[in-house]
């Protein structure tokens, strides 16, 4: 039998025994082995080092036990590094981390008793962990997950802290559920380190819905209200800090309470309002003693939330212009669908690339709209040239089509 790739875990692989062993080894990337499977009475069991996971039917799900106890305990291989495809494939993976909370709580019960949610590593996962189902949003906007890689961290500090220090009965009950957990929160950090560095198209650009939209200026009032409460926690506070979060408070009295991508107009509005918001975060941060760490990390978090949903609305408020042009947003959004519509370059040109076909550039005139090639009435957005781009291109593939 050929070594088989584990489907959850593509990064590491099942090589079965080799003559009289009983054991089947797991091996990474390098062919280095990092666990065993133990097979007894039709049952299997991965084995890393002294921990093992539960009894399986399954081969392949003892294997990828192993993987599980090696990604907590050394950190995901160098190809799981890969950015999210889209805003849904990282919530969706960073929705797992959550969905460990009752193993954890289970496993805490039987270790520690009646003591299980007062211990100081447990209680801070499961608060970690409640954060997370809040801000499941939030992967709306890059610095949105950086907040949520931020959350993500808090949750595998005291993780790997009481793995790497329960021992005995305590351990037996721990190990696994900690590595299950650790193993999907490592997973999940580097993947959206690499999407900050290189965001999904989702996460540029236009809102591709107004409940998008919505959920991004929630994610902005929500780390507001954190800046709040950290500043207000500090033993004391200086004038200038005094001064700056009361410009905070003001500008977060703006923000709109209702939908605000229904129309231009609503868009503009609330990136005025988010500008304002991410330059008194500014200031709080220059102002907050350089010993309140966590506080100006959070200032910090709330500028470039504000900035990208401010960005990312007058984007929208640009594709709104042109949406009367092609139908609605709708069209434009489903004509871009199956194209790629690349970062723009130095010169101000962008890319419009269906599979190996490059339909553009088009690129940015000098009142800042765009245009390309066909197109005498330049578009507000880039969204709006692109799409009539493919348009004339459909077009043109449809007359070659009629004159055959």
């Amino acid at each position: 039998m050929k070594s088989q790739v584990l489907k959850a875990f593509p990064a590491f692989r099942l090589r079965p025994p080799a003559g009289d062993v009983a054991s089947a080894e797991v091996v990474d990337v390098h062919d280095l082995v990092v666990g065993q499977v133990n097979a007894a009475g039709g049952m299997y069991r991965g084995r890393a080092g002294t921990d093992a996971g539960p009894r399986r039917t399954d081969v392949l799900q003892a294997a990828e036990d192993v993987a599980v106890f090696h990604i907590a305990l050394h950190g995901p291989a160098d190809a799981e590094h890969q950015p999210y495809t889209g805003v849904a494939r990282a919530r969706a993976a960073v929705a797992l981390v959550p969905l460990q909370r009752q193993e954890i709580v289970d496993a805490a019960a039987r270790a520690y008793f009646f003591h299980a949610l007062r211990q100081p590593h447990v209680a801070a996962i499961l608060d970690g962990l409640d954060a997370i189902v809040q801000e499941h949003f939030a992967i709306g906007t890059r610095a949105g997950c950086l907040r949520m890689a931020r959350l993500l961290e808090q949750v595998r500090e005291p993780a790997r802290a009481l793995l790497v220090q329960v021992t005995g009965d305590e351990r037996d009950w721990m190990a696994y559920p900690l590595a299950r957990l650790l193993a999907f929160t490592e997973l999940a950090l580097a993947r959206l380190d690499a999407t900050t560095t290189k965001p999904s198209a989702d996460l540029n650009g236009p809102f591709p819905d107004p409940h998008s939209a919505d959920q991004a200026l929630a994610t902005a009032f929500r780390t507001y209200r954190d800046v709040q409460a950290g500043a207000h926690a500090l033993p004391s506070l200086l004038a200038s800090t005094l001064h700056a979060l009361g410009a905070l408070d003001a500008a977060a009295a703006q923000l709109p309470n209702g939908p605000v991508a229904k129309n231009r107009a609503d868009c503009r509005t609330a990136a005025s309002a988010l500008d304002e918001l991410a330059t008194t975060a500014r200031s709080v941060e220059a102002s907050t003693p350089r010993t309140a760490v966590e506080v100006r990390a959070l200032a910090q978090e709330l500028a470039a939330i504000a900035t990208d949903t401010s960005n990312r609305l007058e984007s929208t408020a640009l594709l709104l212009e042109d949406a009367s042009r092609h139908g609605s947003v709708r069209t434009i959004l489903t004509t871009l669908q199956n194209a790629e519509l690349c970062p723009e370059t130095d010169a101000g040109t962008r890319s419009v690339r269906v599979g190996d076909t490059e339909t553009g550039p088009i690129r940015r005139t000098d009142n800042g709209r765009w245009t390309g090639p066909g197109i005498t009435d330049p578009y507000h957005s880039p969204e709006g040239a692109a799409a009539a781009l493919l348009d004339n291109l459909r077009d043109q593939q449809a007359a070659a089509g009629h004159r055959v």
